[in-house]
């Protein structure tokens, strides 16, 4: 099974032809709404976006991930699990992923329509991605696309499909990784309420985060789920 390494560029300007980054602007189409949180209303923070290469199963897509780090919001924090008993082999319902984007939201859309939103007030230190293909799993890259999930856990947790269409791992991001903050940009809010002492933000607190998506491409669908370290 291909994999992809993200090999993170650090200390690197925004030129706007990247398709692949953490942070700066978001580069997304034109049509789409910068998205704000259904729990507080406030504008969510762009954290990153991936361009799939050519022999991932999404080639030709981009997913942008943007989070609420203006508060906590307990429980959801992470990502809500669906009412379903074991995880493996699970169907994702198309009903849960329609309400479960609270807190975030997940921008699905064809690479080639993405235009850098340059109203957007960047909160994220701008960091390339480069993607280098690897065929083995590397459970110390920060981030990976395809290729098999690393189970920190000790137990699989694959969905079999979402919305009855056969499911595969688009990506996953390695815990403890954290997404360093602009220095002017405001801080992320902690489980009491208070703002993080810290220079970074942390995404669903910093679990291992899995991106699975639909293999049909006539509808792209994602579902994430987290184990904990």
């Amino acid at each position: 099974m291909n994999g992809w390494i993200c090999n993170i560029i650090e200390n690197q300007y925004q030129d706007f032809s990247e398709d692949s980054f953490i942070g700066g602007k978001p580069k997304i189409p034109e049509d789409f709404s910068l998205p704000y949180c259904e729990l507080c209303g406030e504008e969510l923070t762009f954290f990153f976006q991936v361009a799939f290469p050519f022999n991932h199963a999404w080639y030709g897509k981009s997913l942008a991930l943007f989070y609420c780090t203006e508060h906590y919001h307990g429980d959801l924090c992470i990502p809500e699990f669906p009412d379903i008993q074991d995880l493996l082999g699970a169907n994702i319902p198309i009903d849960f992923l329609r309400k479960y984007e609270k807190n975030f939201r997940i921008l699905i859309f064809d690479t080639h329509n993405g235009v850098t939103n340059k109203q957007y007030v960047e909160k994220v230190t701008f960091k390339s991605l480069q993607l280098i293909e690897n065929n083995g799993a590397d459970s110390n890259a920060d981030f990976l696309l395809a290729g098999a999930p690393v189970w920190i856990m000790g137990f699989d947790e694959t969905p079999a499909t979402i919305n009855t269409i056969k499911s595969t791992l688009l990506l996953q991001i390695k815990e403890d990784y954290v997404f360093d903050k602009l220095q002017n940009a405001p801080a992320q809010e902690d489980v009491f309420g208070e703002p993080r002492k810290e220079n970074f933000y942390k995404l669903f607190v910093s679990d291992r985060i899995y991106f699975w998506g639909t293999k049909d491409l006539n509808m792209p669908l994602v579902y994430v789920s987290v184990q904990a370290p």
